[in-house]
C-alpha cells in the first residue's frame, strides 16, 4: 500500500515539475500543491500520534492556494487515505480466550481555510527561501470503516484454533459523512520563484464518535467485565496527516508561488526588481506605475498619473492634467457647461442676455429678465413672466395667467369671451342670452323657406333672416350653429344631404350680411332630430326647418 501511494505521488510531482515551464515563466498569485505522506489515528482505541503506535497508513492530497495579502493565503484542500487501530487486552482472560479489537477506515476530506504566513515582511522577510506558516480550515469528510473484534489470534506461543476464532469473530462496517475542524503547521522551501517543496502536519478533528466503532451504540460497551474500550471512550475522533509535497506558483507576479513568497520589490511598487526599470520609484508614485515599474502617464498629457486629477483624459498642466474644452479657464471637471465658454461665477456657464441668470437655468436666455422669474421679463410687472402671461401688456392676477378682470364680473380676461361686458361664468363672462331673444330667434327661423326639395332660399325668407342678422349683431361675441332638418320621407342619405345644403345656404346669406364667418358653423341633421310626429302632414311640416343655436 505504501509503495502504491508513493508511486502515484512521484508520477504526479514529476509531471508538475516537467510541465512548469510550459505553464508560466513568472511567479504568480496562485499555486497548486501535490503531497503524500502518513496518516495517524487519534481516538477511543488509542493514539498513534507522532507514529507512537502502529498501524500507520498512507495518504495523499491536492491543494490550491490563492494570495490575499503578504500574511494570508486562502486554501482549498483535498486529501485521502486510511487510518486504523488495534487494541489488545493480553492480560484479560475470559473463558480462556484473549480478545482483541481493530478497525481500518478509508477517509477523504474537502476543506476551505487559510494560512497565516510568517514571511510577511513583519516577522520574516517576504523573499525568504524558508517560509513557515500556520493553517486552519473547516472541512467536510467521508469515512468508510470496517471494525472487527473477537479472539486474539495468538495466546502466548500457542495459536488458537482457527475454527474457534472464525466462529467468534465479529465484523461491522460504518459509513459516515460529517464536518470537522482542521489545524496545522507547515513550511515551504523555495527552489525557484515558482517551485517549492513543502511539509505540513494537519490534524482533522471530526464532530463524531462512531466511525472507529467505539461509541454509545457499541454492542460491547466498556465495563469491568469487558474493558476492551480505551479510557477515552465517547470523545470525538480525529486523524493526523504528515505530508511532504511540491508546489507550483502561477498567475502573474503579484504574489509569488501562491502568495507564499514574493519576488523582491525594493520600491514596493508591485513590480519585482527583476522586471522593474525604475527601482527607486518615490512613495507618491508607487500606486501608479506602468508594466515596467516606472511612473505612468496613462493619458499621455505630460502629467504623471499620481499628479493627474483626470488621469484618463488628456489635459493641461495648469489644471493638474484636466482638460478645458471650451477654453474658459475652468477645467471640465469643475465646469457645469464644459462645452460652452462661460463665467466663473456661473461655474463655467454663459449668461447670454446678461441678466444674472446662467443660460442653463434661464427660461429666456436671449431676453434680459428677472432671477425670480428664471431670467424672463415681466413687461406689466404683475409677477407673471411674459412667456406665461396671457395679457403681457396689462397688469393682472397671478392666478389668472397674468390677466385682469376688466369688467369686474368675476371672470378673468384670459377666459372671458366678453372682457368689456359683465356676464356670468356659465356664459364665459358674456351677458346671458335672454329667453325672449331665444324665442325671437325661433320665431324668425320659422319664416325661412326653400323651394321644394331644393336648397334655394325663397325671397320671402329675407325679412326673417335679416331679423337674425340684427340679433347676431347685438351679441357679437356669440357663435351660432345653423342647423338643417328634414322629415323622414324619402331616402335618409338624400335627406341629410339636403339638410346640409340648406344650412349652408342660410350661413352664406348671413355672411353676405356681414356676419364673421368665424362665428358661423352649419350642419345638416336630416331626420335625426324631429320636433313633431312625422306620421302627420302638420308634423312633417314642422320637422322641415332651420334652427339657430347661439353659444359662447
Amino acid at each position: 500500500m505504501t509503495k502504491y501511494y508513493l508511486k502515484h505521488l512521484f508520477i504526479a510531482s514529476a509531471a508538475l515539475l516537467t510541465g512548469s515551464q510550459a505553464i508560466a515563466q513568472s511567479p504568480g498569485s496562485h499555486s497548486i500543491e501535490l503531497n503524500g505522506g502518513l496518516r495517524e489515528y487519534i481516538g477511543d482505541l488509542g493514539s498513534s500520534l507522532l507514529f507512537s503506535k502502529s498501524p500507520i497508513y498512507q495518504g495523499g492530497g491536492l491543494a490550491f492556494s490563492y494570495y490575499l495579502s503578504p500574511s494570508i493565503d486562502a486554501v482549498t484542500n483535498v486529501s485521502f487515505g486510511e487510518v486504523g487501530a488495534t487494541q489488545n487486552i493480553e492480560e484479560f482472560v475470559k473463558e480462556n480466550d484473549i480478545f482483541w479489537r481493530s478497525f481500518r477506515a478509508q477517509t477523504g476530506d474537502l476543506s476551505f481555510g487559510a494560512r497565516y504566513k510568517l514571511n510577511n515582511g513583519l516577522i520574516m522577510s517576504e523573499d525568504a527561501k524558508f517560509a513557515p506558516y500556520l493553517y486552519g480550515a473547516l472541512s467536510g469528510y467521508y469515512v468508510h470503516s470496517l471494525m472487527k473484534w473477537g479472539p486474539y489470534p495468538y495466546m502466548a506461543a500457542t495459536r488458537i484454533d482457527p475454527v474457534y476464532q472464525s466462529e467468534h469473530l465479529v465484523q461491522q462496517t460504518i459509513t459516515d459523512i460529517g464536518f470537522g475542524l482542521q489545524g496545522g503547521i507547515g513550511f515551504k522551501f523555495f527552489l525557484s520563484d515558482a517551485i517549492s517543496l513543502h511539509w505540513q502536519y494537519t490534524l482533522t478533528y471530526t464532530f463524531n464518535d462512531r466511525w472507529d466503532g467505539a461509541n454509545s451504540s457499541d454492542p460491547n460497551p466498556p465495563s469491568e467485565e469487558n474493558p476492551l474500550v480505551h479510557k477515552l471512550w465517547r470523545t470525538n475522533d480525529a486523524w493526523g496527516y504528515h505530508a511532504l509535497g511540491v508546489s507550483y506558483g502561477f498567475g502573474g507576479s503579484g504574489g509569488g508561488s501562491g502568495g507564499s513568497r514574493r519576488l523582491k520589490d525594493s520600491d514596493e511598487d508591485g513590480v519585482p526588481n527583476k522586471f522593474d526599470e525604475c527601482k527607486k520609484t518615490l512613495p507618491k508614485y508607487r500606486r501608479f506605475v506602468d508594466s515596467v515599474g516606472c511612473p505612468a502617464d496613462s493619458d499621455g498629457d505630460g502629467v504623471l498619473d499620481a499628479d493627474d486629477d483626470c488621469m484618463d483624459k488628456a489635459g493641461l498642466l495648469a489644471f493638474n492634467g484636466c482638460p478645458d474644452r471650451d477654453g474658459d479657464s475652468i477645467p471640465d471637471r469643475l465646469d457645469a457647461c464644459p462645452t460652452d465658454k462661460g463665467l466663473k461665477e456661473f461655474n463655467g456657464c454663459p449668461d447670454s442676455d446678461g441678466d444674472g441668470v446662467a443660460d442653463k437655468d434661464d427660461r429666456c436666455p436671449n431676453l434680459p429678465g428677472l432671477p425670480a422669474l428664471k431670467g424672463c421679463p415681466d413687461s406689466d410687472n404683475d409677477g407673471v413672466a411674459d412667456l406665461d402671461d396671457k395679457c403681457p401688456s396689462t397688469p393682472g392676477n397671478v392666478d389668472a395667467e397674468g390677466c385682469p378682470d376688466t369688467d369686474g364680473d368675476g371672470v378673468f380676461d384670459n377666459i372671458d369671451r366678453c372682457p368689456d361686458k359683465m356676464g356670468t361664468a356659465e356664459s364665459k363672462g358674456c351677458p346671458v342670452i335672454e329667453e325672449k331673444v331665444i324665442e325671437k330667434i325661433a320665431l324668425a327661423a320659422k319664416g325661412i323657406n326653400f323651394d321644394n326639395n331644393k336648397a334655394t332660399l325663397r325671397s320671402s325668407s329675407n325679412k326673417n333672416l335679416d331679423i337674425l342678422v340684427d340679433i347676431l349683431n347685438e351679441y357679437p361675441e356669440a357663435f351660432v350653429e345653423v342647423q338643417g332638418h328634414t322629415d323622414n320621407v324619402g331616402d335618409d342619405a338624400a335627406n341629410k344631404t339636403l339638410s346640409q345644403e340648406r344650412a349652408d345656404a342660410v350661413a352664406e346669406y348671413l355672411k353676405g350680411k356681414g356676419i364673421d364667418a368665424a362665428r358661423l358653423t352649419s350642419k345638416g341633421y336630416g331626420a335625426e332630430m324631429p320636433i313633431a310626429d312625422n306620421k302627420t302632414r302638420s308634423g312633417r311640416d314642422k320637422n322641415r326647418r332651420v334652427d339657430f343655436v347661439l353659444t359662447y
